[in-house]
């Protein structure tokens, strides 16, 4: 593969940015086999969210009932007295309580922990951290097209260090895929877009009073950026791939047909793939003191899915 030898080549890399997560070998989000990572921060708070551990920008520390003993350990631990041993009213034995306005996850309490109850998800990372993880992929990644996808969250929501872990791909010659809701300010996003490979985006409604209602945000600066976007990638040859969850009585019926007039708008959409509401992130919300938005909502059946998916193919749309 064409560029550094080693990472050292690329200089320091010391720019930082929230990681929470990282998957090796994972056979979609972008073309071949690709190395997913996963930023923290997003500015949406879409009801739907299957991955709210990655909403806040910042690490958190999630306790996990099942497995405390109520030891007690933890609690002697913490420098902030952010926890508190607290008794299920439910008789389940004992149980942490985070006062999370004190909380600074000094990760003190995770390593006094006997059980595994406690966890900090997110860890601060340079890019210089992440090529090392990407330099160990390079074989697989060549011999399967495939490369680096950002994911999370939002990258964009962290854009200076996307930008420099896409500018040392670059220098690499490493694929990059980016997955994003595009609200942003125009020159960040702008910025990532002229320097990826493959783009995807998530709309969420085409609606701007729905969007306000269900992400918390207008979706005035999502529309721009998306053909913004488009018109980018177009000239570059990249790829611009549209992605939408459907969610039953939230974004389908007229909504897909209005996703369809904007995406035929477009000069760039290279497939759109619509994919179903799942409660599989539901669980999280609880390990984070919060409470899951749509408890009532069901996933969309197939025979749904694939009528949503045939208002788009019949407007000359690829869905994947």
């Amino acid at each position: 593969m064409a560029g550094p030898t080693s990472t050292s080549e690329l200089g320091p890399a010391t720019e930082r940015g929230v990681v929470w997560k990282i998957d090796r070998f994972a056979s979609h989000d972008g073309p071949g086999i690709r190395t997913l990572v996963y930023f923290k921060g997003c500015p949406l708070r879409c009801e739907w969210c299957s991955n709210p551990e990655g909403q806040a920008p910042d690490p958190v520390l999630v306790f996990q009932a099942a497995k405390c003993t109520g030891c007690g350990l933890c609690i002697e631990a913490c420098p902030l007295r952010a926890l508190q041993l607290v008794q299920d009213p439910e008789g389940n034995g004992a149980g942490v309580q985070i006062d999370r306005s004190r909380c600074q996850p000094c990760q003190a309490c995770v390593a006094s922990c006997p059980d595994d109850a406690l966890q900090v998800w997110g860890r601060r990372r340079t890019t210089g951290d992440l090529l090392e993880v990407l330099d160990k992929d390079r074989a697989v990644h060549a011999r399967s097209g495939g490369g680096l996808t950002c994911t999370g969250g939002d990258p964009v929501y962290q854009w200076r260090f996307l930008v420099n872990v896409l500018e040392a791909c670059a220098q690499w010659g490493i694929h990059t895929a980016v997955e994003t809701c595009a609200y942003a300010d125009e020159a960040p996003f702008k910025s990532a877009v002229e320097r990826l490979d493959w783009l995807f985006i998530d709309l969420k409604h085409m609606d701007t009073n729905a969007h306000l209602r269900w992400t918390g945000k207008s979706n005035g600066p999502v529309l721009r950026n998306a053909r913004l976007a488009s018109h980018l990638l177009k000239a570059r040859g990249k790829a611009l791939v549209i992605r939408q969850v459907v969610v039953p009585g939230v974004n389908d019926g007229q909504n897909i047909s209005d996703l369809a007039d904007f995406l035929c708008s477009l000069p760039l959409v290279t497939a759109v793939e619509l994919l179903p509401y799942h409660i599989y992130g539901a669980s999280k919300y609880g390990l984070l003191g919060r409470r899951y938005g749509l408890g009532d909502a069901k996933p969309p059946s197939d025979k749904a899915m694939e009528a949503c998916k045939k208002v788009l193919r019949d407007r000359g749309l690829t869905v994947a």
